[in-house]
C-alpha cells in the first residue's frame, strides 16, 4: 500500500522544518485518522527523505566511488585540495608512492583562514598529528588530522588526510603541499604517537629551520610501558607493578641531571633481577640519542600539553556525535561530516570570543589560587624573580620567574589579574605546565607588583570575529544600492539559469542526471517549507520552577546476570601511577643504585584517561 502523494509532500515539509523522524510519526499518526498515514512507518520516512533528495548528508552518486572524485572536484574548484592521489593511477609528482594507493589531503576555507590567522606568533604554537581508523567500511583506510591548540587551549584541526594507508611517502606529499599553500610552518612543539611516521616526515616536509621539540603522546608511552612490561617481564603481578612505578617515576622526573642517575639505577636494577628482555627493549628503544627526549618531562619545559587529547576527543566526537557511533558504509559520507564538522568547529569559536568563554572551565581553579595567593608574603630576591614563603611548610619558598609579561596571544587567563600561563614561572608542583595551572605563588606575585605593573591584555578579536563571520555567516556587504537578500536571489537565478542550465544537455550517465533532480527536489521542498513558515513564531511556555540542566536521571535496579565475569587479561590493567611521595622515594632509591628497591603498590585499578575507541 502505497503512500500518497499529498501525505509525501507533508512528511518532506517536516523533515526540511528539522523535525525529528520520531516527532514526524507521533505528529502523522495523530492527525491521520484512518488513512494510509495512520499506519506510517520511519521506514516510509526514510523513503520519502530518500525520494525527494532530504538525507542529512546528500551523496553525489549512488556509486561510492564516483561520488568521491565528484567531491573531490568540488574541493578543486574551491581552492580547498591540497593533495589528491587517485587509486591505479601513477603521481608524477610522487612516484614513489603505490599505484594502488588512495589519498585525499584537504583545507576548507574557514580552516585556511583560522589557521592564516594564527601562524603570527610561533612561539607558542603547538602542533598535535594522529590517525584513526574505522572511517568507512574499507580496511585499512585511516583518517590523518594535523590540529594546533589555540589560544583558548582548544584544538582546531586544520587540514585533514584521508588514506587507504599511512605511511610516510603519502604523509610527506600531503604536508609538503600545505607547505605551498600557508608557507614555511615554524611550530614550537610537534607531538605525535609513537610511530615515527609523522616526525620524519615533518622533519623533511617542513625542513630543520625552527625545528620544533618533538615529543610523544604521554599516554601512549604510557600504554606501550604496561604492555611490554606485561608482556617481557616473567614475574608475580606485584613485582611488574613496582617495576611500572619505576618507569613512571622516570617519567615524571622535571630534573635532566636526576633523570640521568636515575636511569642508571634503573638499568642496574633490571640487570640484577634477571629482566634481560625488558633491560635491552628499554635500553634500545628509549634511551638512544634519537629517542630519548621524547617521553620524559624535564624534556618538556614551557610546553603545556603532555597527551594527544585534543586530537582523540575531536576522533572521538567525529565517530560517535557525528557519525552516530555506527560503522561507516562510504568514505563520502566521512567527507561531508567533516565539513559538517569543521563548520561548527568555527561557530564554536566565533561564539566562545563573542561570549568570552575562554576560561569557563578554569574559572574555579583561577578564583581559588587567587583567593589563596592573597595572604603568601613575597619577597623580591632580583630583578624579575621573586621568593614567595609556602602556606604549608614554615621554612620553605617558592621561586617565581618572569617569563613574557608582554604576552598578547592567550585568552586562558585569570579573570580578577589578567595573569596568563607565559607571563610567569614557578618552582612549585601546583605550576605544572601540563595541567595549565597558574599557582597561587603567581598570583601573590601578581598582586605584589599591581601598584608597579598591570599585565596586558589579549589582543582585540574583532579581526578574526570578522573573518569568521565572512566564512560561517556569508556575510555580504551591504555597500550598493540592492539589499543583500536581492543580491543573493540574484546570484541564485544566474546560476541556475546561466550555469546549471547549459550544463544539462552534456550529462550522459543516467546516475547523475538522478543525483541532480535529486539535489533540484531537496532544493524545491526547501524554499516551499520557507514560504509556508507562519510570520508570528512564538516560544514554549517555560515553567516558573526548573532544575538544573545538568541533572542526572533516576538509575533503575539493574538485573545482574548469573554469569561469572571473565577474567582480566594482563596488559597492565592493574598498574598504579605512583603518587608524588612514591615518585620521590623511588627516585631516591634510584640515584642511589640500590640492587633491590621495595615500593608499596596497589595492584588493583583502571588506566587513567581511557582512549579505547
Amino acid at each position: 500500500m502505497k503512500l500518497p502523494k499529498c501525505e509525501k509532500d507533508k512528511v518532506a515539509g517536516m523533515i526540511t522544518q528539522g523535525i525529528s523522524y520520531n516527532k514526524i510519526l507521533d505528529r502523522v499518526r495523530e492527525t491521520s485518522g484512518g488513512s494510509r498515514a495512520s499506519i506510517l512507518e520511519k521506514q516510509d520516512i526514510l523513503n520519502v527523505a530518500r525520494d525527494y533528495g532530504l538525507h542529512q548528508i546528500q551523496s553525489r552518486h549512488p556509486e561510492d566511488s564516483i561520488s568521491v572524485r565528484f567531491i573531490v572536484q568540488e574541493l578543486k574548484e574551491a581552492n580547498e585540495l591540497l593533495f589528491f592521489k587517485d587509486q591505479g593511477v601513477i603521481d608524477s609528482e610522487n612516484p614513489n608512492i603505490d599505484k594502488k594507493e588512495l589519498a585525499l589531503g584537504f583545507m576548507k576555507q574557514g580552516q585556511e583562514c583560522w589557521f592564516l590567522n594564527h601562524l603570527t606568533n610561533t612561539e607558542t604554537l603547538q602542533v598535535c598529528m594522529d590517525s584513526t581508523h574505522c572511517i568507512s567500511q574499507y580496511a585499512g583506510y585511516q583518517l590523518t588530522t594535523l590540529m594546533i591548540v589555540n589560544d583558548c587551549n582548544h584544538g582546531f584541526p586544520v587540514a585533514f588526510l584521508i588514506s587507504s594507508t599511512v605511511n610516510e611517502e603519502i604523509v610527506k606529499a600531503f604536508l609538503v603541499k600545505l607547505k605551498e599553500r600557508i608557507g614555511q610552518l615554524n611550530a614550537n612543539t610537534f607531538m605525535s604517537d609513537d610511530d615515527p611516521i609523522f616526525r620524519n616526515t615533518w622533519k623533511v616536509a617542513m625542513s630543520e629551520v625552527g625545528a620544533p621539540v618533538f615529543l610523544n603522546c604521554s599516554w601512549h608511552t604510557d600504554r606501550t610501558f604496561r604492555k611490554s612490561i606485561a608482556s617481557k617481564i616473567t614475574a608475580p603481578t606485584s613485582e611488574k607493578a613496582v617495576i611500572y612505578q619505576m618507569v613512571r617515576a622516570l617519567m615524571d622526573e622535571p630534573d635532566e641531571q636526576i633523570f640521568n642517575q636515575e636511569c642508571q639505577g634503573f638499568l642496574k636494577y633490571l640487570e640484577q633481577a634477571g629482566f634481560s628482555a625488558f633491560y635491552e627493549y628499554f635500553r634500545k628503544g628509549y634511551l638512544v640519542e634519537d629517542r630519548v627526549k621524547l617521553w620524559p618531562k624535564c624534556y618538556r619545559s614551557n610546553v603545556t600539553i603532555t597527551t594527544n587529547n585534543h586530537l582523540e576527543s575531536m576522533h572521538k566526537m567525529l565517530k560517535y556525535i557525528y557519525l552516530d557511533g555506527k560503522k561507516v558504509k562510504r568514505l563520502d559520507h566521512t567527507i561531508l561530516v567533516l565539513e559538517k564538522m569543521v563548520n561548527d568547529k568555527l561557530y564554536s569559536r566565533m561564539i566562545n570570543l563573542l561570549k568570552n568563554r575562554t576560561v569557563r572551565r578554569n574559572k574555579p581553579h583561577f578564583t581559588e589560587r587567587h583567593r589563596q595567593g592573597k595572604d603568601l608574603e613575597v619577597i623580591q630576591k632580583d630583578q624579575g624573580v621573586f621568593l614567595v614563603h609556602s602556606a604549608s611548610y614554615v621554612n620553605k619558598q617558592y621561586e617565581v620567574k618572569t617569563c613574557d609579561l608582554t604576552c598578547e596571544t592567550c585568552r586562558e587567563r585569570c579573570p580578577y589579574c589578567n595573569v596568563c600561563k607565559c607571563m610567569y614561572s614557578c618552582s612549585c608542583e601546583d605550576n605544572d605546565d601540563r595541567r595549565r595551572n597558574i599557582c597561587k605563588h603567581i598570583h601573590a606575585v601578581v598582586g605584589f607588583r599591581l601598584n608597579k605593573y598591570k599585565p596586558t591584555k589579549p589582543k582585540d578579536a574583532g579581526k578574526e570575529l570578522e573573518i569568521l563571520h565572512d566564512v560561517v555567516c556569508g556575510a555580504v556587504s551591504g555597500t550598493g544600492s540592492k539589499s543583500a537578500l536581492e543580491e543573493e536571489v540574484e546570484k541564485l537565478t544566474n546560476k541556475t539559469v546561466l550555469t546549471l542550465v547549459p550544463k544539462y544537455k552534456d550529462i550522459k550517465d543516467l546516475q547523475v542526471v538522478k543525483s541532480v533532480d535529486s539535489l533540484l527536489t531537496k532544493a524545491i521542498a526547501v524554499m516551499d517549507a520557507a514560504t509556508q513558515l507562519p510570520g508570528n513564531i512564538t516560544s514554549f511556555p517555560v515553567d516558573v520552577k526548573k532544575e538544573p540542566s545538568n541533572t542526572n536521571c533516576v538509575k533503575q535496579d539493574r538485573i545482574y546476570f548469573p554469569k561469572k565475569k571473565r577474567k582480566q587479561t594482563d596488559e597492565g590493567a592493574g598498574f598504579r601511577k605512583p603518587s608524588t611521595k612514591a615518585r620521590l622515594e623511588i627516585g631516591e632509591s634510584l640515584t642511589r643504585h640500590q640492587g633491590y628497591i621495595s615500593v608499596p603498590v596497589e595492584s588493583k585499578g583502571d588506566i587513567e584517561c581511557e582512549h579505547s575507541y
